[in-house]
């Protein structure tokens, strides 16, 4: 599906568009167009229904002396006989193709007279001379805000928490706990060791008494009290 825009007028150049497969397409307008869009999408002055045109594939566009094809960084360009170009002048029974369509441009040769009376500057280039991005999708890129001058104040250092070491005067209290302690178990054991010494004498034995000793190796019998 190729679709245009048409006017009518005495003097219009003619552009034929012709997919694999498919009819020519002839299409004329107006010599005083500025621009003419072509390309898939339906917002272009020329659409053509065809996988290798892209959304907006070229322009052909109005200069002195005649009209130029300009490619619009489309994925399979705009070549003119085999050579892979940026920009075509566009002339009489050039060998063009916008993707894999072929597009003829012709004017008669009254027009060409008109327009030889204008000066024509040439404006072909080829793909490899340009670079990929287009000018008419050149944006300017944002230039980036200074930063504000901000004076940061240095964030003061954070004391380490000291660690809680136990007084001494509960460790004295702690030792001197276990020193009573051990003291009163040591005069516990000596009364009870003189006590036993003491009996033992008195039941006629001899030499070293020692209730440890005694405990240790078996302790020999008590003597029993008289019955009174």
């Amino acid at each position: 599906m190729v679709k245009f825009w048409k006017q009518t007028s005495l003097f219009m150049p003619r552009v034929s568009i012709t997919i694999p497969g498919k009819n020519s397409q002839p299409y004329r307008f107006q010599l005083d167009r500025k621009k003419v869009s072509i390309g898939r999408s339906s917002d272009n002055d020329i659409i053509i229904d065809c996988p290798s045109i892209s959304s907006t594939h070229c322009t052909m566009e109005r200069v002195e002396g005649g009209y130029i094809l300009r490619d619009r960084n489309s994925t399979n360009g705009i070549t003119l006989d085999e050579d892979e170009m940026a920009i075509i002048d566009l002339r009489n029974d050039s060998e063009i193709r916008v993707g894999d369509v072929e597009f003829a441009y012709t004017l008669s040769d009254e027009e060409l007279d008109d327009l030889d009376e204008e000066e024509f500057v040439p404006h072909a280039k080829k793909a490899s001379e340009v670079s990929d991005e287009p000018e008419v999708d050149k944006k300017p890129k944002p230039k980036k805000k200074p930063k504000a001058n901000v004076v940061t104040t240095p964030a003061r250092p954070v004391a380490a928490a000291q660690p809680v070491l136990a007084s001494s005067s509960e460790d004295n209290g702690f030792l001197y706990t276990v020193g009573l302690l051990v003291c009163g178990v040591l005069a516990l054991y000596a009364g009870m060791n003189n006590s036993y010494a003491n009996k033992q004498e008195n039941a006629g034995r001899k030499g070293d008494i020692s209730l440890f000793n005694d405990i240790k190796d078996g302790a020999p019998p008590l003597p029993k009290k008289e019955e009174e």
